[in-house]
């Protein structure tokens, strides 16, 4: 594919692209912030409206007790009322008639006698004659409530029956009512008298949830503690069981719940939003972002069209010449005439090409020489300080023992002095593992036999190779730095082996210990002498970042040196 046909796609997808993901980025965020506005509000509203539905049912619970403390009514439901006279009935149906009739949102009273089996029906403040009930305790409702501590329950909501099929209610009625029932006791003596069942108007809870039903597309359900629907604006729903799979649609609606307490303890107010309708202006805004997209996309057609085929044939014959290059032909002439940013650009990569046919050489035979010092400036370091000690060492030996024993420790001096001249070589592991025999034998005749030094490395890596001099020098900051200075028997161990691919060796210390802070000194390559810094430097210049170097303090027990270098054949 061409530049120009390239060109032309780019700047297509840099049109159309950012526009149509600028569009989909504002409508998620405007999705994302009016989710979250509306769920704030929303849950403040929950909580207003569920504080509000309990002090209403609350004061609706406490509100009979004030009518069963009135002394007109307490006598009637003691003695019944086939046995009071005119008079009293008189003073208890006007007590009943006036709290009817201070409250609109009461549609039917029901009393139920334990005297005499009678009951007395009160629908819109007007009192019916009284009711044979022998077998109203017959009623699950009553009989449930009788049996139980509460004094009060709340029924399912349903349309207003006329129980006692008095005549003061009309056949027409049709008011869905939330029935509370509530059991009469005698205060004093405890003794049961009768049952009070109150019908209240459920629309009488619409204002209290006024707040979160008003907003399009909403839907509002208060369950009880037995999943029941006790309020919805759908009359259908109402008495039937919440289907939990309505609330788990996530992706149509937006569910928020509000637990509510005393006297709902266990009931639910829950608000459905249709997030369709909650996002509906968002939708809109985006519609009409991509039809004015459209319209911006048809003139940068126009645009690409120009551009790629003004501007980009300078470019194409630019890159016909670079092509040329492939085979590693470094002579190519790439100047031209032009005075624009296309004949400096070929003015700058003609010099470009140029420099770097010479750099080429120069940079990495400098690189070479760079390395080959380095690793000579390293070594030359270490072999000053093995040669002095190894030299005292035979000194020491000379002025306390025989011919046969300055014999022993020459022949190991010169099996090490040669070993030391393969600077910068790989060498088996075995070699440098008898290179530190020669040293530790020298060592052993220097300072006797009270030194521990065991060297544990597996058969398995002694061919592979390492660099020269690598671990030699662990095992002479033992000596330096450890067993000169322990005030108790030390010990030295280097062990050796093959883990995950890699040659793992790990040289420990016992005897004098390193604390905390000299350790992250010597780990920053702060403090100490040249022998681990050499060898950190070594892996880093022989392998480039692939091996490891590792320094702890053993608990303040000693000192620990772990090398990691990779397994090559």
């Amino acid at each position: 594919m061409s530049i120009r046909n390239r060109l032309f796609i780019m700047l297509l997808v840099m049109i159309i692209l950012p526009y149509f993901l600028s569009v989909i980025f504002i409508y998620e965020n405007s999705k994302s912030a009016i989710e979250e506005r509306d769920l704030a509000k929303s849950r403040e509203e929950l909580r207003e409206s569920g504080k509000n539905l309990e002090h209403y049912i609350e004061g609706m619970v406490q509100l009979p007790y004030s009518l069963f403390n009135m002394p007109e009514v307490q006598r009637v439901l003691e003695n019944g009322l086939l046995t009071e006279s005119t008079n009293h009935m008189q003073a208890f149906e006007n007590r009943v008639e006036t709290y009817a009739a201070t409250r609109p949102d009461i549609r039917q009273l029901r009393f139920y006698f334990e005297k005499d089996q009678q009951s007395l029906t009160v629908y819109k403040a007007n009192v019916s004659a009284p009711k044979p009930a022998p077998d109203y305790m017959e009623n699950p409702t009553f009989r449930s409530l009788y049996s139980a501590q509460n004094a009060y329950t709340l029924g399912v909501p349903h349309v207003l029956k006329n129980e006692d099929n008095v005549a003061i209610v009309p056949a027409s009625e049709d008011t869905m009512v939330l029935p509370m029932n509530h059991k009469i006791t005698d205060v004093l003596s405890g003794d049961f008298l009768g049952f009070l069942s109150t019908d209240v108007e459920l629309s009488s809870l619409a204002p209290l949830l006024d707040a979160i039903t008003k907003e399009a597309g909403t839907q509002v359900l208060l369950v009880n503690d037995s999943g029941r629907i006790m309020y919805s604006e759908e009359k259908k729903l109402l008495g039937k069981r919440l289907q939990e799979e309505q609330l788990k649609s996530v992706e149509k609606n937006l569910v928020l719940k509000e637990e509510l307490g005393e006297p709902l303890t266990g009931w639910r107010l829950i608000k459905i939003t249709s997030k369709d309708v909650l996002f509906r202006d968002a939708r809109d805004a985006a519609w009409t972002s991509v039809l004015l997209g459209f319209g911006v996309v048809a003139l940068g057609i126009v645009l690409v069209i120009v551009v790629s085929r003004v501007f980009t044939k300078p470019i194409i014959q630019l890159s016909e010449k670079v092509r040329s290059i492939e085979g590693g032909q470094m002579h190519v002439e790439l100047r031209t005439d032009r005075q624009d940013e296309i004949g400096h650009l070929a003015a700058h990569m003609q010099d470009m090409l140029n420099r770097v046919d010479s750099h080429i050489e120069r940079e990495y035979k400098l690189e070479l020489e760079v390395r080959e010092s380095q690793l000579r400036m390293l070594k030359s370091q270490v072999n000053p300080h093995f040669l002095f000690n190894a030299i005292q060492s035979i000194g020491a030996v000379a002025l306390r023992s025989g011919d046969r024993d300055v014999y022993k420790l020459l022949v190991s001096l010169s099996k090490m002095m040669r070993y030391a001249l393969q600077a910068d070589q790989l060498v088996p592991v075995r070699e440098e593992l008898a290179y530190i025999n020669s040293y530790v034998m020298l060592q052993r005749e220097r300072f006797g036999s009270g030194m521990h030094v065991a060297v544990e490395v597996e058969e398995k890596i002694q061919d592979c190779r390492i660099p020269s001099m690598l671990l030699q020098p662990l095992v002479e900051n033992y000596f330096k730095h450890s067993f000169e200075h322990a005030q108790q028997a030390g010990r030295f161990v280097l062990k050796g082996s093959e883990s995950n691919g890699e040659m793992v060796f790990q040289a420990r210390s016992y005897g004098v210990p390193v604390n905390i802070e000299r350790l992250q000194l010597l780990r920053k390559q702060e403090a100490g002498g040249t022998g681990l810094r050499n060898i950190a430097e070594r892996l880093r210049l022989h392998y480039d970042g692939e091996a490891a170097f590792h320094l702890d303090n053993l608990n303040g027990e000693g000192f620990e040196v772990t090398i990691h270098i990779p397994h090559r054949d």
